[in-house]
């Protein structure tokens, strides 16, 4: 999975480092490989789509919704939002591979089970409130949109235009 959200060699030098270190991993550490290498893929295809020539994620999302361009200031701000995102998805990635690695298993199962999705949440409502009073010139789709295009969104593709 990882290396389809990173491709190129790096996707493939992730791959193999984590394929590594299953190989010496005890079977109480590969149960707490998932949650990572979720937040680290997420981290990675948000991260990508900064790339030039690419949609950034949250921006893809914000034109999904609107139906229509952005204007340049939501533009930015949505760029800027992926990065954000990007960076909040390898930091939970982190915490959790730490926790996993030097915490008690309560500690590491709290924290991967329960507080990493009440922070995305948290992240997520916070970032809908503060574009609400930020941009409030602009209209906006009421909460209940932005979470079903969300869902949605699974099913399309951004836009690309560097590479095919």
């Amino acid at each position: 999975m990882l290396i389809l959200a990173v491709p190129g060699r790096w996707g493939l030098v992730v791959g193999a480092a984590l394929a590594g270190a299953l190989l010496f991993a005890d079977a109480g550490t590969l149960l707490k490989f998932p949650p990572v290498v979720l937040d680290l893929v997420m981290a990675a295809w948000f991260g990508m789509s900064l790339a030039p020539g690419e949609e950034p994620v949250v921006s893809w999302f914000a034109r999904l919704i609107r139906g229509v361009e952005l204007p340049s200031d939501l533009a930015r701000y949505t760029r800027n939002s992926t990065i954000v995102w990007t960076a909040f998805l390898a930091g939970l990635g982190g915490v959790s591979a730490a926790l996993a690695l030097f915490a008690t298993p309560q500690a590491w199962s709290l924290f991967a089970n329960g507080v990493s999705y009440l922070l995305v949440g948290a992240l997520f409502a916070g970032e809908y409130v503060y574009r609400r009073v930020r941009y409030r010139h602009h209209e906006h789709a009421h909460f209940a949109e932005v979470v079903r295009t969300v869902i949605r969104a699974g099913r399309l593709s951004p836009r690309r235009t560097a590479r095919k």
